[in-house]
């Protein structure tokens, strides 16, 4: 089968968000990439079990350069944790923001309260279903 997305019409695009949250300045060897994910697990399950939102997340350890002339000192490693909400399972864009933002304060807590930073994009939503 060919699974072509044709470019110049977005005919069956669903319009949505991608949430991406950036964590610096934590303790990379008490704070490792399972750990991270364990925390974010922990938080979208309970997240879930009081509002019935399953926030997903896709979470990249990554290199961070922000400049130590300039007095930075955030450490060498950044966590960038995205989430893109599915439209068909949380329709209301309000109602996933605040489980996401719920979810991202739970984790700062445990992480003892580092810097975060949180940007929010539009994004255009395509899926395929998996073929037998």
């Amino acid at each position: 089968m060919n699974h072509k997305i044709n470019k110049k019409r977005k005919r069956g695009a669903m319009l949505t968000e991608r949430y991406v949250v950036t964590v610096f300045g934590i303790n990379t060897q008490y704070y490792t990439d399972e750990f991270i994910a364990y925390l974010w697990e922990e938080s979208a399950d309970d997240e879930y079990n009081n509002s019935s939102i399953y926030v997903t997340a896709l979470i990249d350890a990554r290199t961070l350069v922000c400049g130590k002339n300039r007095g930075c000192d955030l450490g060498d490693t950044a966590y960038v944790i995205s989430c893109l909400r599915n439209p068909i399972d949380t329709p209301d864009s309000e109602d996933y923001w605040d489980a996401f933002r719920r979810i991202i304060l739970s984790i700062r807590v445990k992480l003892d309260n580092p810097a975060m930073t949180v940007t929010i994009q539009n994004a255009d939503y395509y899926f395929f279903l998996k073929e037998s």
